[in-house]
């Protein structure tokens, strides 16, 4: 049994070392770790203050580049693409005010916008009901096709073909013609609300010989299966528009490259990247600039993937060779 005298010990005891801990804490201990937690600060202050001044030099050297884009971006546009039309389709999440500027930088290439269409989750949405709406709707544009569907050919692969064919074609010279059956299937898929039409889809469109189709960023809480069916649309759809013009270029902004982004897909399918150019920094002037190039490019036959994100293989496309003097 512990009696009286083991008590007084053990309080003894406890006091004894709570006092050894309060005059060391007090004394050396409390100026070593003082003088650690000191340093510590100062070098983290130290550290913040150079990243700090690394951003600024960052930011600084954006809006330089920025503005060197601005400056030089009329001469660098000018005439790319005169005489030519572009059909401008929006994907959902594609940004206004980005798709506004680059509208301004084709005008000033010397081209025409033909038409501007929006997509609407509709034509994505992964839910029955919404999917059988959508193969209602392929059906019955798929006598409209310029051409007989493969058989195997899918409920995305007939509405992007049906769209294609509403808003480009190959020939220079049709691109001047009204297009009674492509204004048809605009009413029917903006019926659907598959799509929206700028101006409303009522009159008949002119066709374009080149498509610009822009982007946002990728949608990365739908499932897996969400997000494949959105993939092959976009791939269907960008496809169908190469086929149908003389070229097409999909443009976004550096979330667009990135994970489930619409460039990213495009950039993940080596054959489609190979014949479709994208462009992953739309939100800059010289993204913009990067559009009209790519869309030059195109009529060339070339292609390619341009950009700041790491998948893109190069800046910005080459600069259009100018004749010497004679």
């Amino acid at each position: 049994m512990i009696d009286f005298r083991y008590h007084v010990v053990s309080l003894v005891s406890v006091f004894l070392a709570l006092a050894v801990g309060i005059v060391l804490g007090a004394g050396p201990l409390n100026e070593g770790i003082s003088t650690g937690i000191t340093d510590q600060v100062r070098q983290l202050t130290t550290e913040k203050n150079a990243l700090r001044a690394e951003r600024d030099e960052a930011l600084a050297t954006v809006d330089a580049q920025d503005a060197w884009a601005e400056a030089v971006g009329p001469a660098l546009v000018a005439r790319q693409l005169g005489g030519r039309s572009v059909a401008v389709v929006l994907l959902p999440g594609a940004d206004s005010s980005q798709v506004d500027a680059t509208v301004g930088q084709l005008q000033a290439a010397g081209a025409t916008v033909a038409s501007e269409v929006t997509l609407q989750e509709e034509w994505f949405a992964g839910s029955q009901t919404a999917a059988a709406d959508r193969q209602r709707v392929a059906a019955a544009l798929a006598d409209q096709l310029p051409t007989a569907p493969d058989a195997d050919a899918g409920t995305e692969d007939l509405l992007a073909a049906a769209l294609a064919g509403a808003l480009v074609t190959t020939e220079l010279a049709q691109a001047e013609e009204a297009d009674d059956q492509g204004g048809t299937v605009l009413t029917t898929l903006s019926d659907a609300g598959l799509l929206e039409v700028q101006g409303g889809a009522g009159t008949a469109p002119t066709r374009a010989t080149l498509a610009l189709v822009v982007g946002g960023a990728g949608d990365t809480d739908a499932t897996d299966a969400v997000r494949s069916s959105t993939a092959d649309a976009w791939t269907a759809l960008l496809r169908e528009l190469d086929a149908a013009s003389a070229g097409a270029v999909l443009a976004g902004p550096e979330e667009s490259a990135a994970q489930a982004g619409p460039v990213a897909v495009l950039r993940s399918d080596d054959d489609l990247a190979g014949s479709v150019s994208g462009v992953d920094d739309l939100d800059s002037p010289i993204g913009r600039v990067n559009v009209v190039l790519a869309l030059r490019q195109q009529l060339t036959g070339g292609a390619g993937q341009y950009g700041t994100a790491d998948s893109a293989t190069g800046v910005s496309p080459p600069l259009p060779a100018t004749p010497s003097a004679s």
